[in-house]
């Protein structure tokens, strides 16, 4: 069940109100938060709720000395806007006093289709605090367009739930003919007769700002199609499985590609939803090897079909492609196997030849971390979390074995153990499952949710020396926390051998 609040601030010189759709298992915690960003405010000034002479308020400034005061983090919506018209008031800043009425419209079924929160109408743009102001847009905004800002902004608050729903954008039938057209003119160029998969031809993409860096398969005459690894990412997760075969050596390779792929397969070989889309848009294809298939390949994500971008992107790519594949002969000749150089076709369809030491080098260099946290994340986790409490831990992200799927038609991703132990002791303080961390802001966001969970910021973090503490480090420094990097974690260590005796991972 949803609630439809319509909430207004009193006494302000021009309308100023938001119409947000909440669940009703919200608490005032977390209804306080969403208030927080949909009217712009800091966080940075005491706030109470009151309903008929209760107070529903924060552990904060003793506000709980009250006797009939409840805590905002036990009570939820349900229990005090019951009926449509049910009313409740909100004040921030008890110094300045403003006030905003929260009035229940109305009561319905859980929208599938709608992320909570979510925002639905909106008046009144320029916040009326100076401070934020400053950090608000600087233009006016319409109505429509604040009510995109503002749900932007409440973005933040889905990653709260591990199972929250993402939704991937289809191709329409005209994006799909096109892939499909610049496919079938691939497959009939047919540049597996000339081409070994170790001989990449580059391809600047726009899209990407980056190559695409495209490996011919079929000449051993198994399997037929282009896979494209997509900018420096891509080029390092082709290096890795060049160096270790996936299929016998290490098979947790064939899921840290980051690449979109053609295949020209078997009827049989496809999938129903594959078959059904050929059908659908009236397509035609018989015998071996003649039915195309479009895989994204994503690093900790098993492989799935395309979604929009991927498909406009792999359209642009192949176009290119196969424009530099109809002007140039003795391919084998032009195109260098792995080695010193690999070939690349520039933005102007120039062909050139790049250092693959070069490329190795800037693939390799430590990232331009920027920390994809808001500010009022920032003030929030200030307030809530004031001093560290002492404690040395160690840290570790742990990758599982089994698949999970947020939603049945959702691409299922395998996901991280994030896990928390006390040094010296090996006491375990915390874990919890991780989605996303293969790139920074997926450890920065693991990290930053653990910390404002657990309400505790530790004296200093010791952390495997790999990538995951590369990527955490900015976050380390933001909040002033030392960041230990080392070869060996005794506590992690005997986390993972007990992991091992109760089951696979």
């Amino acid at each position: 069940m949803v609630l439809q609040l319509k909430i207004s601030i009193k006494d302000v010189d021009y309308p100023k109100w938001r119409t947000l759709i909440v669940s009703d298992e919200t608490t005032f915690e977390a209804l306080h938060l969403y208030l927080q960003t949909a009217f712009a405010w800091s966080d940075s000034h005491l706030h109470l709720f009151s309903q008929n002479g209760v107070s529903i308020v924060p552990e904060a400034g003793n506000l709980l000395d009250n006797p009939k005061a409840i805590n905002e983090k036990q009570a939820v919506l349900s229990d005090f806007l019951k009926n449509p018209g049910d009313q409740v008031t909100y004040i921030y800043d008890l110094g300045d006093d403003w006030q905003h009425e929260i009035i229940l419209e109305q009561k319905a079924d859980l929208p599938m289709d709608v992320p909570l929160p979510f925002c639905l109408e909106a008046e009144g743009d320029m916040p009326l605090e100076q401070e934020s102001a400053d950090e608000y847009i600087a233009d006016l905004m319409t109505n429509d367009e604040l009510v995109m800002y503002i749900n932007e902004q409440l973005g933040v608050f889905y990653a709260d739930s591990f199972f929250a729903r993402e939704e991937e954008t289809e191709p329409n039938e005209a994006e799909w003919n096109e892939l499909y057209d610049v496919a079938d003119q691939l497959k009939k160029r047919k540049p597996w007769l000339e081409l070994y998969d170790d001989q990449l031809i580059a391809v600047w993409s726009d899209e990407l700002n980056d190559y695409a860096y495209c490996s011919v398969m079929g000449s051993a005459g198994e399997s037929y199609g282009v896979t494209c690894f997509l900018g420096s990412k891509g080029l390092l997760s082709f290096f890795d499985i060049l160096e270790s075969d996936p299929y016998e050596e290490n098979p947790t390779l064939l899921f840290n590609q980051y690449s979109v792929t053609v295949d020209f397969n078997n009827r049989e070989d496809l999938d129903e939803e594959e078959y059904e889309l050929i059908k659908r848009l009236g397509r035609k294809y018989r015998g071996k090897y003649q039915w195309p298939s479009f895989v994204s390949m994503i690093p900790d994500q098993l492989p799935w079909m395309i979604n929009q971008e991927e498909c406009l992107l792999l359209t642009d790519i192949l176009l290119k492609l196969n424009a530099f594949l109809s002007d140039t002969e003795n391919l084998s000749e032009k195109v260098p196997s792995f080695g010193n150089h690999l070939l690349a076709v520039r933005e102007n369809g120039e062909s050139v030849l790049l250092s693959t030491d070069e490329l190795i080098q800037e693939a390799l260099q430590d990232p331009v971390l920027e920390l994809e946290l808001s500010e009022i994340e920032w003030k929030r986790m200030k307030k809530k979390i004031p001093a560290v409490n002492g404690k040395e831990v160690e840290l570790a992200f742990i990758q599982t074995g089994e698949p999970v799927q947020k939603t049945p038609d959702s691409r299922p991703f395998i996901p991280y153990i994030l896990v928390l132990i006390e040094c010296g002791t090996g006491a375990v303080l915390h874990y919890d499952l991780a989605e996303s961390v293969y790139y920074a802001e997926g450890v920065q966001e693991a990290v930053y949710r653990l910390f404002d969970k657990i309400e505790v910021l530790p004296a200093a973090v010791y952390m495997f020396d790999d990538s995951f503490a590369v990527n955490a480090e900015p976050l380390f420094e933001k909040l002033s926390i030392p960041l230990v990097k080392t070869e060996e974690l005794e506590g992690v260590e005997q986390f993972i051998e007990m992991m091992g005796e109760d089951g696979p991972f």
